[in-house]
């Protein structure tokens, strides 16, 4: 009898560009994603950068999304934080989605297009279809997967079991992780944010040399 195919997902959002929060979010997330079971999905549903972080501002809405990159994310709702040109500039590896992109399910070896993270989640012959924003409360509608609302100092954890033979999906497990204040920085995650910051402060006075 077949199976059905378990997929856990850790998520984020409302990051807002606190850099600093990074290295230590990241050796929680390694925490968690040690006692679940592998492969996970990591997304960020929005928020990651905003014009009140400087270095936000001066990379376009780069810097955050250079760093989760770097934290291994697949996936990122990246509306109203690029706009066309920093998109084409971002060279990522995880998905940018926006109204106008999704991301299709891919955690090496296996490429599903049937599982998607999407702002426009209109397939019905989708198998899961994960709403990348926020929303009240976790829950399926549907195949479409909706993740509850969170503070940019928590991580959202959830497991679906999507059933065989159509015949649908449930979710398995779902929660919101508090970070631990004692949690300590990881310390390639702290180089990659030092680094976003001076390439930060780089773009910062090409600016100022060379305004617009």
């Amino acid at each position: 009898m077949e199976k059905p195919l378990s997929i856990s997902l850790f998520y984020t959002a409302h990051i807002r560009g606190d850099l600093a929060l990074l290295p230590r979010l990241y050796t929680f997330l390694r925490r968690l994603q040690s006692e679940d079971q592998p492969p996970a999905l990591l997304l960020d549903l929005g928020g990651a950068c905003a014009d009140s972080a400087w270095h936000c501002r001066a990379t376009g809405g780069r810097s955050t999304l250079m760093a989760l990159d770097a934290m291994g994310y697949h996936a990122a709702n990246v509306a109203g934080i690029l706009d066309r040109e920093n998109r084409r500039k971002l060279a990522v590896a995880m998905g940018l989605v926006d109204a106008r992109r999704d991301w299709i399910y891919h955690v090496p070896p296996v490429t599903d297009p049937s599982i998607r993270a999407t702002l426009q989640p209109d397939d019905p012959a989708a198998r899961l279809q994960i709403l990348l924003r926020p929303s009240a409360c976790t829950r399926l509608d549907g195949n479409i997967l909706q993740l509850q609302t969170l503070s940019a100092g928590q991580i959202g954890q959830v497991r679906v079991a999507l059933e065989p033979r159509d015949t649908g999906a449930r979710i398995e497990f779902a929660a919101l992780r508090d970070l631990p204040p004692e949690t300590p920085p990881n310390p390639s995650i702290a180089g990659t944010v030092d680094f976003v910051l001076s390439e930060a402060r780089l773009y910062q006075k090409k600016r100022k040399n060379h305004p617009a």
